[in-house]
């Protein structure tokens, strides 16, 4: 009996152990998990002054976003430019939503595993003033597949970890998504890219100026598209429109300057919005460089070909098919 009453006795004692270690672990997991979730980084978006990068593949050299008046400009060496509103917005949103899911590594010699080197790393830094409010290495990367499915066929998804590190720590977090993805950019990539942005049915005639004037105007008239006094192919303008309407490209040309005028020439009006003009001047053999009034400190670079298959429509591209073909007889 007492033997009985003594094995009970234990079994008790391990149970109550055992329930003691799982509350202790699940305790210690809770604090950690809050610990990372909200202390890792802090940051006021609205007081955010100016956001340091050092992109990895720009060889850590540093490309700075400051503000000048309501407007974020960024810089890399002498080079000021205009960025996209968007941008920064989207780089302190990404630090924001940051979320820690666990603590890889204490030990520094892990650094070079997870790519948080000085050398390897893309450093971001965030300031108030000359506070420093968030100061992190971005490293490697991982993803692996999900069994999420979408939609009535399927299919799976992915989940991204990024590895992180902050400045005068040794620790290093494993974060969700691909942080290093959206910050580890070259400097055209933060730039403002769009040589035109408007909404289609915003615009209500299109001018081209062409060499030799060989210009022509396609014009919206009692909801009907003409072009010199000949119904033109709606479809055909709308698919202009829509391929215009955010056209962009990040081959910019930060040394050229114009000689003489145009070769080729679009405006487009309408009444809710100012004239957008696009302009090709000469450069090249197979190489025109592009400006606009939407955004008139970039020059880009187009391959002539790309331009008047995209752009620079020759008028035959608007007429319907039938009336081509009767052109051509």
């Amino acid at each position: 009996m007492a033997k009985s009453l003594n094995n009970k006795t234990l079994l008790y004692i391990l149970g109550a152990l055992i329930l003691l270690f799982v509350a202790v672990k699940w305790y210690q997991r809770a604090r950690v998990e809050r610990t990372l979730k909200t202390d890792l980084i802090e940051i006021d978006t609205n007081k955010v002054t100016e956001i340091l990068l050092y992109p990895a593949c720009e060889k850590g050299a540093e490309i700075k976003f400051f503000k000048e008046g309501k407007d974020w400009k960024v810089k890399k060496g002498q080079l000021v430019c205009e960025t996209e509103s968007n941008t920064v917005k989207s780089l302190l949103s990404t630090l924001q939503d940051m979320k820690v899911k666990s603590l890889v590594s204490k030990d520094k010699n892990k650094w070079t595993e997870y790519q948080v080197t000085d050398s390897a790393a893309t450093k971001v830094k965030v300031l108030q003033g000359k506070k420093v409010v968030a100061n992190l290495y971005l490293g490697r990367f991982s993803y692996q597949p999900t069994n999420q499915r979408y939609g009535m066929y399927g299919g799976g998804g992915v989940m991204g970890t990024t590895y992180v590190r902050l400045a005068n720590e040794n620790e290093v977090y494993a974060v969700d998504g691909f942080l290093v993805f959206t910050f580890n950019q070259n400097f055209n990539m933060f730039r403002k890219q769009a040589l035109a942005k408007f909404e289609p049915s915003q615009i209500e005639k299109i001018r081209f100026n062409y060499p030799a004037d060989s210009g022509y105007v396609v014009e919206l008239t009692n909801n009907k598209w003409l072009l010199a006094g000949i119904p033109a192919d709606s479809n055909k303008v709308a698919t202009f429109l829509n391929r215009l309407s955010y056209r962009s490209s990040t081959d910019f040309n930060d040394h050229y300057v114009p000689q003489g005028n145009a070769m080729y020439t679009v405006t487009l009006e309408g009444k809710a919005i100012k004239p957008i003009t696009i302009e090709a001047y000469p450069f090249r053999a197979d190489t025109l460089v592009v400006n606009s009034t939407y955004n008139p400190k970039s020059w880009f670079n187009f391959s002539q070909k790309t331009l008047l298959e995209e752009i620079f429509y020759p008028k035959s591209k608007f007429l319907p098919d039938a009336e081509n073909n009767k052109n051509k007889k």
